[in-house]
């Protein structure tokens, strides 16, 4: 399913949901029962192959091993019966058994943050829900309760709360608890237990979905080929009450904590997640050209900068802009301007006066004199994961540093050739992000008009600062260059889903549309280089006689078992206009044994002047190309007598 199928499913889903939701509601469970019976067949077809196997021992067993002389005469018929079921039997015993990935984080125990046990218990006794097993501590600003079975397909949930440190110092012991209670009511389902059932019946097959893709015989091939099919249609169908469940969840934390905490908390996240992504990690990568070491204390650092950088017109700021952004019709959490609106709230000028970072933050009335240590595991592990990296970057820097110096005097002396412009720009952008490009963005279009990066830089600049002139540049670049589509659309796409104006949200639709078609074709492009089909369009290769010579050279150096070979161009059926080739060979009519794969094996180790999928015409799939060779009129390449 593509994104436009998904889409138009999930607008038809919801159209239906609004219209008559009840009915909506019985298809929504005829769907999960669907999905139940894929995997009640799943695990029939597991029993049934245990059943078949338990059943030959036994007759084994029953008739002292006479029935064993009985499948030894069968000899080839009962390896043919056998194979498929040993295959079937190892994708379902790979379902049934298979474990999902470990969760990674720090576990707390009850001893370690007795306050934060004690909220859990009075949170589960008043919506009397299922307990929390574990709570684990992340390096992130996030939660999430995530149920995780014990015996794979079978059930028997291990439920694992999971908290962020740098989100709990971020926000105040209320306000944390209004993002637990978020997460704990879809768990709980506490608005509808058919709700919640489908909020984790979702996630299950999401998991396996994920899961299967890692399976490579073909018995669990044809498992996978199934999940992959019903997975996104139980997703596209109930979508809209995956995001009917948000509604419903954070009506949940506003009955445990009030309205108010709940609308605070969002905004809180929200504010601090745009914090995260444009002011705190950007002064991070600023500290690299100057400090070879990454910093110790970033945990510290963290709650600091947000108490001096988040003040009043910061947070005001970071608000609006998450007002203007509507609710994505790909993601199942509505827009924050939405959400607010459900719990009666608004983010106008008295909330981000009243949002100041709290005086005592959640990660410190949880976690007391523990809190400097745990920070102090997870920086000390962040310092180790990017260490290497870090100083990498530092020294590059460093070099592009040495470099502005030397083209700052040879441009003061006998100017820049246009290279050396390009150049410049380039490391002045690479070393200080925040220096104005556009006065060098300008001296390199002045001089070269059709330059594509610099246009593209220059869109993305002008967009950045609010210049809808910036489009005009994006659609120069893809109309010379169609591969800029993706990042060009998404960066136009963002301009107007963020600044939110009349008529901005179509314009926004518009340039997702275009992002998602492009991308739907560069992934079929993709698909087909990646593999060369029996059935591939096929042509002359049209190259220089030179690259051709060069070829032939390379054969005539390694000629065994090689009778005549052929040069053709593989048309792609995506489009046309794209191609690949393909060096096919035959080897000589009377050899001991097939020597096809070996000498598939031996070329592919040599260095060609140009990529091609490399076959040999006697093999099975590769048969038919003797005749569209023969067709198009194609002579063998000219190389030393065959051997």
């Amino acid at each position: 399913m593509d994104s436009n199928q998904f889409k138009d499913l999930v607008a038809r889903a919801e159209r239906q949901a609004e219209a008559d939701p009840r009915g909506y509601l019985l298809r929504v469970c005829g769907i999960a029962a669907l999905g139940l019976g894929i995997l009640g067949v799943v695990i029939g077809l597991a029993l049934v192959n245990l059943a078949l196997i338990a059943g030959l021992l036994l007759l084994v067993i029953i008739t002292g091993g006479k029935a064993l002389l009985l499948f030894l005469k069968l000899g080839k018929l009962l390896v043919l019966l056998a194979l498929p079921v040993w295959a079937m039997l190892r994708a379902t015993f790979t379902l049934l058994c298979a474990r999902f990935p470990p969760l990674v984080g720090r576990e707390i125990g009850s001893d370690e943050a007795p306050a934060l046990f004690a909220r859990l218990a009075a949170l589960r006794e008043r919506i009397a829900g299922p307990r929390v097993h574990r709570v684990l501590l992340t390096d992130e600003l996030n939660a999430a309760i995530v149920q995780r079975p014990r015996l794979g397909i079978f059930g028997w949930s291990e439920n694992t709360l999971i908290l962020g440190l740098r989100l709990l110092q971020a926000v105040s012991e209320d306000e944390a608890m209004a993002v637990v209670a978020h997460e704990y009511g879809h768990l709980a389902g506490n608005h509808g237990r058919f709700a919640g059932f489908i909020y984790r019946f979702r996630s299950a097959w999401g998991r396996l979905q994920a899961m299967s893709e890692q399976w490579s015989d073909w018995g669990s091939r044809l498992i996978a080929r199934l999940f992959r099919w019903y997975a996104p249609r139980f997703n596209a169908y109930t979508f809209a009450l995956a995001r009917q469940n948000e509604y419903l969840a954070d009506r949940t934390s506003a009955e445990l904590v009030g309205a108010g905490q709940a609308a605070d908390a969002l905004m809180r996240v929200g504010i601090a997640a745009r914090y995260e992504s444009e002011s705190f990690w950007p002064a991070i990568q600023r500290r690299i050209a100057r400090e070879p070491e990454p910093p110790a204390g970033r945990s510290l650092l963290w709650r600091q900068r947000q108490r001096e950088g988040l003040d009043a017109e910061a947070r005001q700021r970071y608000l609006d802009a998450a007002q203007r952004e509507a609710t994505d019709p790909f993601d199942t959490h509505p827009a924050l301007v939405d959400r607010l609106a459900a719990l009666g709230a608004c983010a106008d000028p008295a909330a981000a006066q009243r949002l100041a970072p709290p005086v005592t933050s959640a990660a410190e009335a949880w976690f007391g004199s523990l809190l400097p240590v745990l920070s102090a595991e997870f920086d000390r592990r962040w310092c180790d994961e990017v260490s290497g990296e870090w100083k990498e970057r530092h020294e590059h820097l460093g070099r592009l540093v040495a470099r502005i110096a030397e083209l700052d005097a040879a441009r003061a002396a006998a100017g820049l050739t246009r290279e050396e412009r390009w150049e410049y720009l380039c490391a002045v952008e690479e070393t200080d992000p925040e220096s104005d490009l556009m006065p060098l963005l300008e001296e390199v279009l002045r001089d070269e008009p059709d330059h594509l990066l610099a246009l593209f830089r220059r869109g993305r600049v002008r967009l950045e600062r609010g210049d809808e002139g910036g489009i005009a540049d994006l659609e120069q670049v893809i109309a010379a260059d169609a591969s800029a589509t993706l990042p060009a659309s998404e960066l136009i796409w963002r301009f107007f889903r963020q600044r939110g104006e009349e008529g901005d949200a179509a314009r926004a639709e518009f340039w997702q549309q275009r992002w998602l078609a492009r991308s739907q074709y560069e992934q079929a492009i993709t698909a087909e280089f990646a593999h060369l089909p029996a059935d591939a369009t096929l042509a002359p290769h049209e190259l220089d006689a030179e690259l051709v010579q060069a070829v032939c050279e390379i054969l005539r150096s390694s000629p065994q078992h090689i009778r005549q070979a052929f040069l053709l161009r593989r048309v792609l059926k995506a489009d046309p206009t794209r191609h690949d080739y393909v060096l096919c060979f035959e080897t000589p009519r009377f050899t001991l044994g097939d020597k096809g794969p070996a000498v598939v094996k031996r070329l592919a180790t040599l260095h060609w002047p140009l990529p091609f999928y490399i076959v040999h015409l006697g093999s099975g799939p590769f048969r038919r190309f003797r005749k569209t060779i023969r067709r198009l009129g194609v002579a063998p390449l000219a190389i030393a007598q065959a051997q």
